[in-house]
Order: structure tokens, then sequence, then C-alpha cells
């Protein structure tokens, strides 16, 4: 009885661990209803960007601060991709602004939670730039030479003298020579007649191999005649020209003016 029944008792016992074991297996998984549904992705906000504006060629570093940027794809101005950017933090991004028109644009950031955009940041032309930067001048009491100027009112931009400056960068740039006289002998006041511009006061600065409106109106802010120009109560406008090439290659043209 006992040579018959131990073995049978082993068998058993063995299949029954085997049934156990192989029930068991399927209780390593949750069931469909006790499974964790995954937290969906949190869409990012962007609060603030500064600077909130550049110039043209870009290069500018903009810090853009909001929430929800780990793990951001992509940080665009507008339409076009920042040339480089960096996570810093959740609530942290530094962004290389690209080259882009002078224009008005929304930032961009993209994350698994789809694209957020908010923000403005301005590109400004490097004329707009020279205007810009020739009006703080202009607000502020200075020194031209021996001759204290007051703070005198803006200018503001002149779309015939705008294109006469810029004839004169391009032509400048283009045969690479550098004078106040065209080619042909025309003077500034030549030029600016006979774009049709008639004018009651008028005067012109001119530089070349400044890379940057900032290192250009400080150098004509450091010279006499120049930093006259830019103080002069009597204009009331202001054209701006740049152009690249010839040998020194970079050409600024301001033409002042006060219409009559």
């Amino acid at each position: 009885m006992h040579t018959y029944r131990n073995p049978r008792a082993r068998a058993l016992a063995f299949v029954s661990l085997f049934l156990a074991a192989t029930l068991a297996t399927p209780a390593l998984s949750a069931s469909a209803e006790d499974a964790a549904t995954p937290e969906p992705p949190v869409a990012s906000t962007i609060t603030t960007n500064s600077p909130t504006s550049g110039l043209e060629p870009g290069g500018a570093v903009v810090t853009i601060t909001g929430t929800g940027f780990t793990g951001t794809t992509s940080v665009a101005f507008g339409s076009v991709a920042a040339t480089k950017f960096t996570v810093v933090s959740d609530t942290r991004i530094t962004a290389i602004s690209p080259e882009l028109d002078a224009d008005s644009y929304q930032l961009a950031v993209t994350t698994a939670a789809g694209t957020t955009t908010a923000g403005a940041f301005v590109v400004r032309s490097y004329a707009d730039e020279v205007l810009r930067l020739v009006n703080d001048a202009r607000g502020t009491k200075r020194k031209c030479g021996s001759t204290t100027y007051k703070a005198v009112p803006k200018l503001r931009a002149d779309a015939t003298l705008a294109k006469v400056a810029t004839a004169h960068s391009k032509d400048m740039a283009a045969h690479s020579f550098f004078s106040h006289s065209s080619r042909n002998g025309d003077s500034p006041f030549d030029r600016m007649g006979a774009a049709g511009y008639k004018y009651s006061s008028a005067g012109e600065n001119i530089a070349a191999g400044y890379r940057t409106p900032s290192s250009v109106v400080k150098a004509w802010l450091k010279s006499k005649g120049h930093c006259k120009n830019i103080m002069k109560r009597s204009y009331t406008e202001l054209g701006v020209g740049y152009a690249e090439g010839g040998y020194y290659g970079t050409y600024w043209t301001q033409d002042f003016g006060n219409p009559r």
C-alpha cells in the first residue's frame, strides 16, 4: 500500500506545484483594469524672453522663461529654427536667434506635448538700429569736440533719404572707393536733389570698415564733425545706407535733412 501510494502522492504534489507555478505566472502582469495609465505630457508655457529684440544677421542670445521645458526638441523664431538652444532647466531655455528679415516673430517651443507659441522678438535692420542709436545719442547732452550740445528731438526715418544713402553705400562698396563725392563728382546735396528731396538744411556722415551699427555710431560720436551732424537741432529726418564689399568690407552712409 505504501509503496503504491507514495509515488502517486509525489506525482500529485509535483503536478500541483507545477500548476501553481504555471498559474502564478500571469499574476505578475497587472490586469487591464489595474494597469497604471501614463500621465499625458504637460504643455509648456512661455512667460518672458530677454532681450526682446535683435538684428537681422542674428546671433542674439535670448533667455526664455516659462514652464515645462524639460524634453524640449526644438525652439524657433516664427518658423525659423534657432541657430542653437540649450535647456537650462524646466523653466529656462537659452536660444541663439537665426538670421531673419526685419519683423516681429513669436517664439515657439516644442516638447512631447506639442508646440507652444508666445512672446515677441523684434528684428531690426541695420538702418533701423543706427536710427535708434542716433536718437539715443540726441536725447542726451554731449560734447562734440569742445562744443557742448543740449539734448535735441529725435529724428524720423525718411524713405527718400534712405534710398539716397543706400545707393551711395552700394556704389562705394561695388567700386571700392570712400568719398562724399560720387564717382561722377556729385555731392550729397546733388544726390538728394536728384532724388527729389527738397530741404532747408542737409548733411552727410559716411564710414567704412565698421562691422556693427553700435561700433559705427560710437565712432561718429567720437569725431567732432560727425558728432555735430548727429546733434544738429535743425535736422529732423535721417536716411541710413549700409552695404558690404569693397576694400573696407562695409560702407555706411547717413543723410540728414530738414524738408521744406
